[in-house]
């Protein structure tokens, strides 16, 4: 009975322990993988050109990066593309975008393993 005793003490310990290393691992990863830390928007009205510009460090190749970039013309998703890595810890990408004074245009960028950020912009402002 004795015995019974200590094996329940050592098995309880060992499920707290190993309860324990899975959360910290858990926190880990998420403290890793972050959104973008910047997102800026450009309007060329000469042009037709909105300038997205991102920052997102530190990333790894091929597995945390920027996935994409969504477009958004006065609340509605008008362009998105999509990427399989990130050329670098800021980067930038042009796209056509007629526009006239008023309208607003978004650009949120999406990280590859957690979360996203948004930059807006109103034309002529």
């Amino acid at each position: 009975m004795f015995g019974k005793i200590i094996i329940s003490k050592i098995s309880a310990r060992l499920i707290t322990i190993f309860a324990a290393a899975v959360t910290l691992a858990a926190f880990t990863a998420s403290v890793q993988a972050h959104p973008p830390s910047k997102v800026a928007l450009q309007y060329d009205s000469a042009g037709q050109a909105l300038t997205v510009i991102v920052t997102h460090s530190p990333f790894k190749t091929g597995n945390h990066y920027i996935n994409a970039i969504e477009i958004v013309k006065n609340g509605k998703t008008v362009d998105k593309l999509s990427y399989k890595d990130q050329p670098g810890e800021t980067f930038t990408q042009t796209f056509a975008m007629p526009a006239v004074d008023g309208d607003v245009l978004e650009a949120k960028a999406t990280c590859s393993k957690y979360g996203s950020l948004t930059g807006k912009l109103t034309v002529g402002k």
